[in-house]
């Protein structure tokens, strides 16, 4: 089974360095910017760097997140397995994750683990996820959703040099717009220095909007539900 925090924004890494093209949401998107995370080993280049987004005045936004093709394949396929599975998974984890009650809600025994295993299986099948059109760059291309517990995550193959991936509460999948990052100062960053998520977080308490929470934050969603035995509490 795959080993990814739950029930965290991020897994704690040290300071690393981005030095590929970064996506994320395009100016027609009206609201907060952060950066949410990012992964990698320490004093090395990430293999993934997400972006939250969360619209003006509403509970609703999408993290997106690039993955650099050659990187993210030589981390986490060394051994030539299929790297969409990965990929989806990236996404099938966000949302599991982001959906999630508040912490104050208890989670009955087995149930993390399970809906992390669900998440692998789901990502396994992606090539059965239904397509939706995304834009980038202004040019038209698809990506695969799978929707789960209020939230979706999605992925889409059609840059030259990395995936990119969405997981989103309270907006459609369906016709986003995406762009590269020109100014960092949007996210509230410096993405040409080192990324180190002890600041990360500084950053986010300094600016509570700067999260997405989850579409039910005071219980669980019946998807949720379903992973629960009978013999624990809800």
């Amino acid at each position: 089974m795959h080993y990814r925090r739950v029930d965290s924004n991020a897994v704690p890494q040290p300071s690393s360095v981005v030095d590929f093209q970064v996506y994320g949401l395009d100016g027609t998107f009206n609201g907060v910017r952060w950066v949410d995370f990012f992964e990698g080993l320490p004093g090395k280049p990430p293999w993934a760097l997400w972006l939250g987004h969360r619209a003006a005045g509403s509970d609703s936004g999408v993290r997106v997140g690039t993955l650099p093709k050659r990187r993210y394949e030589a981390v986490l396929c060394p051994n030539g397995k299929d790297p969409l599975v990965e990929v989806a998974f990236s996404g099938a984890f966000g949302v599991v994750n982001v959906t999630l009650p508040d912490s104050s809600v208890v989670r009955p025994d087995g149930l993390i683990p399970s809906l992390v295993e669900h998440a692998e299986h789901q990502a396994r099948r992606y090539a059965e996820w239904p397509i939706v059109w995304w834009s980038i760059e202004g040019a038209q291309v698809r990506a695969r959703v799978w929707h789960f517990a209020g939230g979706w995550a999605a992925f889409s193959t059609a840059l030259d040099d990395a995936y990119l991936v969405a997981v989103g509460v309270g907006m459609e999948a369906a016709n986003l717009a995406f762009e590269p990052v020109e100014d960092d100062s949007v996210y509230h960053t410096d993405l040409s220095a080192p990324l180190n998520f002890a600041e990360l977080g500084r950053q986010k308490s300094a600016r509570p909007e700067a999260w997405l929470p989850p579409p039910r934050r005071d219980a669980f969603h019946p998807d949720q539900l379903a992973f629960v035995t009978d013999d624990s509490e809800a």
